[in-house]
């Protein structure tokens, strides 16, 4: 499997991911990359690519291809190009590196959620750190155009940080997350709260207002 990152925040797997070798790589701007991977720990290899450039690996050589913000960082770090269609050229370029039946799983600011309202704005030629690449819509549309199918679109809960639910997260179990911790708080809602607050969990309406999404796609055999 391989990850693919621009900043530290980006850097999810480590030695122990289950799976036979596991590429971290990180991208970087210029041609300062270096597609030659370097043993870290255990079964885990590093190496640099420049963004600005092809992906140095090969076609159909991955089963599994992490995005931890990775879509967000490269609008950011191409401010002069639309955040959409950047997200766009790169889903097709990973979907290139992925096996038939291979996987692209990663999350990202959600640019449907009111926050993610405040993150367009700032997604100008000056540039921002914080740039939200896709909104729920959006996605669904940008990883059909790469070629995946089977692709979910959700939030993730509790923790969009937590590496483990990168490759784990689907709709419903993302919706049973959200029920419970409704149910939790029920006692310090008021009933029109609770009874607004569940229809929007049950319709999957959260999924334009939490602040991240998660996105999951299988490329096309």
């Amino acid at each position: 499997m391989l990850e693919l990152y621009l900043q530290d925040h980006g850097r999810v797997v480590d030695g122990e991911w289950p799976a036979r070798q596991v590429v971290s790589c990180r991208l970087v701007g210029g041609d300062r990359g270096s597609p030659v991977t370097t043993p870290m720990i255990g079964r885990l290899h590093g190496c640099e690519a420049s963004y600005d450039e092809p992906l140095p690996f090969t076609a159909a050589s991955f089963d599994l291809v992490i995005l931890h913000h990775t879509l967000d960082d490269l609008a950011a770090a191409l401010p002069q190009r639309p955040p959409r269609q950047v997200a766009e050229e790169w889903l097709a370029r990973i979907a290139s590196i992925l096996r038939p039946g291979g996987v692209v799983a990663g999350c990202g600011r959600n640019g449907s959620s009111p926050r993610g309202w405040h993150w367009r704005r700032r997604a100008v030629p000056s540039g921002s750190s914080e740039v939200a690449a896709l909104s729920v819509l959006s996605c669904q549309g940008a990883l059909l155009s790469a070629g995946f199918r089977g692709i979910q679109v959700c939030n993730l809960w509790p923790d969009p940080q937590a590496p483990s639910t990168l490759a784990a997260v689907e709709v419903e179990a993302s919706r049973r997350a959200f029920r419970y911790a409704l149910e939790s708080s029920r006692d310090s809602l008021s009933r029109s709260g609770y009874l607004l607050r569940k229809a929007v969990v049950e319709l999957g309406l959260n999924r334009f207002l939490e602040p991240h999404l998660f996105y999951w796609g299988c490329r096309s055999c």
